[in-house]
Parts: structure tokens; C-alpha cells; sequence
């Protein structure tokens, strides 16, 4: 239901209210009035209408708020529900990111934040490769993807690829693999010594490559 639509329902309750209120009150006051005994005494007549008066306001009140307290009830959780969203936009935007104008928005803000949060798994399981907490567990310097997947940029030609998955147990499996771009088959890391010992072989065919002299005919 619109905002607009629900306050209007409330002011034309709130009216109700003060409507019935008074129907009670006056309703209560004629008949205490015009009911009044005889028999009893006259001086006493002005003060009972009004005491009829206010429980004729009662009654009647009573009443009304029982007849629309489900309508009530589901106002009072649409207003609660808004201004919750509202707390939630604020905080978003003291955060410095701007509530979805549409789909297309959401969609895009959903995506950063699923490579950020691929990034930052990578970054915090890397302890199980790399004790130093030097390197490997900087989120900063990996790459995350949406499908949950994250990449370390080492050297020209070589990237760290982080992925998890589930076994049957359901528990979660960190992988770590080694990329180049020499061989193209995935090498299981399970300890930074062997990133080392990659790139040292790297760099020595390299310094072999070099130091190969063209022969000239």
C-alpha cells in the first residue's frame, strides 16, 4: 500500500475517532439527562449526564478501536517497516553507498560487493598457504570475480587462482592453484615455497633464454 495512501486511511481514522468520541459523549449525555429519575435529586442531574457522558465516550471509543484494530495493527507494521527502510538508507548512504535508483543499479552494487567479498575470502584463507601474513593476505592485491573466484597477480605470466567449493560433507574447501602462462595446467599450491620455487625456475629460464647466442649463417 502507498504511503500516501495508508496516511490518508490513518487521518480519516484518526477523524473517526474524534467523531465517535463525541457521538459517545452526547449520546451518553442525553440519555443521562433525559433518563434522569425523578425521584432523585434535581442538583444531581447536570452531573450524571456528564458522567454518562464520559462512558458513552468510553463505550464507544472502546468499540471503534476494537472494530479497526487489525487495520490499525497493519498500519503500525507498514510504518515500522519504512522507517526501517529508511534507517537502512541512511546508514547506506553515511557509508558512501547510494540506494538503487533501479535494477539495473542494484545488479551493479550487488556484483562489487560479491568480487569484493570473493577477494576477501581469498585473502582471508590464504593463511593456509602462507603463514606470514605478509603478502597473500592482502585483499587489496587480489582480484575477485562473481562466481566466487579470485586471482593474485604475481609476475608477467603468473596469477594465483583462488576458488572454494563444498565436499560431500558440505564443508567448505579452499583451492589454491598456480597459473602460467607457459603451461596452462592448473598446479595445486598448498604452500607459498612452491609459488617461490616457481618463480625462481621462471626467472632462470628466462636468464637461459638470454643468454642464448642467435647463431648467424
Amino acid at each position: 500500500m502507498r504511503t500516501s495512501v495508508r496516511r490518508s486511511i490513518q487521518a480519516l481514522l484518526d477523524g473517526v475517532d474524534m467523531v465517535t468520541m463525541l457521538a459517545g459523549a452526547v449520546s451518553g449525555a442525553v440519555a443521562g439527562y433525559t433518563y434522569y429519575p425523578a425521584a432523585f435529586d434535581a442538583a444531581l442531574r447536570l452531573p450524571a449526564a456528564g458522567t454518562l457522558a464520559l462512558g458513552g465516550a468510553f463505550v464507544f471509543t472502546t468499540a471503534t478501536d476494537a472494530l479497526f484494530a487489525p487495520l490499525r495493527r497493519r498500519f503500525a507494521q507498514a510504518d515500522i517497516a519504512e522507517a526501517r527502510a529508511a534507517a537502512e538508507a541512511r546508514a547506506a548512504e553515511a557509508r558512501g553507498v547510494a540506494v538503487p535508483g533501479d535494477l539495473g543499479e542494484a545488479l551493479d552494487q550487488v556484483a562489487a560487493a560479491a568480487e569484493e567479498d570473493a577477494a576477501r575470502r581469498a585473502a582471508e584463507a590464504a593463511y593456509r598457504i602462507d603463514l606470514s601474513n605478509m603478502l597473500l593476505s592482502n585483499p587489496g592485491r587480489w582480484r575477485g570475480y562473481t562466481n566466487g573466484e579470485a586471482t593474485f597477480y604475481l609476475a608477467p605470466g603468473t596469477v594465483l587462482h583462488y576458488s572454494r567449493r563444498e565436499n560431500e560433507r558440505g564443508i567448505a574447501e579452499h583451492h589454491y592453484t598456480l597459473l602460467t602462462a607457459d603451461d596452462p595446467t592448473p598446479v595445486p599450491v598448498t604452500n607459498v615455497r612452491q609459488i617461490h620455487e616457481d618463480l625462481l625456475h621462471t626467472r632462470k629460464t628466462a636468464e637461459a633464454a638470454d643468454a642464448v647466442v642467435p647463431s648467424t649463417v
